[in-house]
């Protein structure tokens, strides 16, 4: 089923838009796996006559050469075209490379009515080289653009090959008309899709995120969310349990560094470049930098760069996270006892896999980080989210190292005017009011770091999730307070 998220919307507006000219058109669909890319492009173009050819996974343990992979992919298109033309004649003509099959399909495939060439999942197709999209190109510039009822749509669940091949100075560069990056629903629609209360619906956002295939496996009746995650989650060959084996494979040619990368942050709050480079080892014989290697999971969405709100992004003291909720929960949760949980022995109570210690803790870490991402929402509850402002965090290089560093999550600078410094806590017991100390100290420390800010006025703001509002000492330290009530009103969304 295909969920009517806002930027779902946006996009059935521009392909109406685009589709509605009386001229071929070149469409690119792009997003990490499972995110809903077939639902959308079958559900807009279901009335036309699509012509859909999908890359198959060739397992890293598949020893034939890319020749012979090549071979495979364009002969199983070739079996495609020849169901859909109903010409199994077609199955015994030799091709052996995808201008041979791109000829077949040109001559083949009158286009008499509104077509679509739909090829899904090309970073298979081509087998993450370059030769499918050099042999397309002449087919496209010769051919194909001419003709007025044509829709060429190219898919892949692999971002930083789509990026890197198709949207950048490559062989088709500049022949794209349209680009779609389909990204997560917003907590706001996760809501709406599962039908639960906030508290369960911030808890399916930090655990797996907002992708349609994944809360599928939260939304059953029996028993509430936490039951249904722990039981996809901690079974033999469960859903969550297999899941990431299949993630790097389909987003990522697969390097072997990637998943270290992201397993390493799984054990840490964050991490600069320098820490990552020598945790995983980098040797730059393996080709490539690794600089590079870090922008490619970032482009997949998997994880963020951020530096601190005073300097950019080349600043050696960014850091990097894991921004993946799905991840994240694999890493901590699944992966350290894999062993145990193929050998059965959670099936009778799976919620026992859970230490929930552990879990509260990388909770408040991941509640932290959807905060920093959705920044743009707290400004709209806070009332400022129409003037200049510039959202961010703030650490420096003694946070990890001495006592008087420190960091702050989130905070906002209204220029020339006011600087507004939050608190985050994710609760899930009795309220800890040391949050109270804690804030005045991290204004303390960071009008002394920043004098030149000194004119500016402060205030502060706890996030929290909810059941510390009334408190009196809470209510007189913090200038605002925003809890779920906030969160979860459509208003601001």
């Amino acid at each position: 089923m295909l969920i009517w998220r806002i930027s779902v919307y946006n996009i059935y507006y521009q392909l109406e838009e685009i589709t509605s000219k009386d001229s071929a058109k070149f469409i690119i669909v792009y997003g990490r796996r499972r995110v809903g890319k077939t639902e959308l492009i079958e559900q807009f173009f279901k009335y036309q006559c699509v012509l859909k050819f999908e890359g198959i996974e060739i397992p890293k343990i598949d020893r034939r050469t890319y020749k012979q992979k090549q071979h495979y992919q364009i002969n199983q298109c070739l079996n495609r075209l020849a169901y859909y033309l109903e010409d199994h004649s077609l199955t015994k003509v030799e091709v052996n490379t995808w201008t041979d099959f791109f000829h077949v399909l040109h001559q083949k495939a009158k286009i008499t009515k509104k077509t679509v060439f739909y090829f899904e999942e090309v970073q298979w197709l081509s087998n993450y080289e370059t030769d499918f999209f050099a042999e397309l190109k002449p087919f496209w510039d010769d051919f194909w653009r001419h003709e007025k009822n044509l829709t060429l749509i190219l898919c892949g669940s692999a971002p930083s090959f789509i990026v890197k091949q198709l949207l950048s100075d490559r062989a088709l560069y500049g022949r794209v008309q349209e680009q779609f990056n389909l990204q997560p629903i917003s907590l706001i629609e996760i809501k709406e899709y599962l039908k639960k209360g906030n508290k369960e619906c911030m808890l399916a956002q930090l655990a797996v995120g907002g992708l349609i295939e994944y809360l599928k496996y939260l939304k059953g009746k029996n028993g509430n969310l936490l039951s249904q995650l722990c039981y996809n989650s901690f079974l033999p060959s469960s859903f969550f349990s297999v899941e990431q084996k299949k993630i790097f494979i389909s987003s990522l040619s697969e390097h072997k560094y990637y998943n270290s990368i992201v397993e390493f942050l799984s054990k840490v709050k964050s991490a600069t470049l320098q820490q990552i480079s020598s945790a995983v080892k980098f040797s730059t014989q393996s080709g490539g930098s690794f600089t590079a290697l870090l922008e490619d999971l970032e482009k997949c969405g998997f994880i963020e760069k951020y530096a601190p709100f005073h300097k950019d992004e080349q600043s050696k003291l960014s850091r990097y996270c894991i921004i993946d909720e799905y991840l994240q929960w694999y890493y901590k949760f699944i992966r350290p006892i894999q062993k145990e949980i193929d050998s059965g022995k959670f099936i009778n109570n799976p919620i026992a896999a859970i230490n929930k210690r552990s879990f509260e803790t990388i909770l408040g870490f991941s509640f932290e980080r959807w905060c920093r991402k959705n920044a743009h929402i707290f400004a709209k509850i806070l009332g400022f989210s129409g003037v200049d402002y510039k959202a961010g965090s703030y650490f420096n290089r003694n946070t990890e190292e001495h006592e008087k560093g420190f960091q702050i999550d989130l905070l906002y600078i209204i220029k020339g005017s006011k600087i507004i410094i939050c608190e985050i806590k994710y609760y899930d017991g009795p309220i800890d009011l040391s949050v109270c100390d804690t804030i005045k100290k991290k204004v303390q420390l960071f009008q002394d770091a920043m004098p030149q800010y000194q004119n500016y006025t402060y205030e502060t703001v706890l996030i929290a999730t909810e059941g510390i509002k009334d408190h009196p000492k809470v209510q007189t330290t913090f200038d605002h307070i925003i809890t779920f009530n906030e969160i979860f009103n459509d208003y601001y969304w």
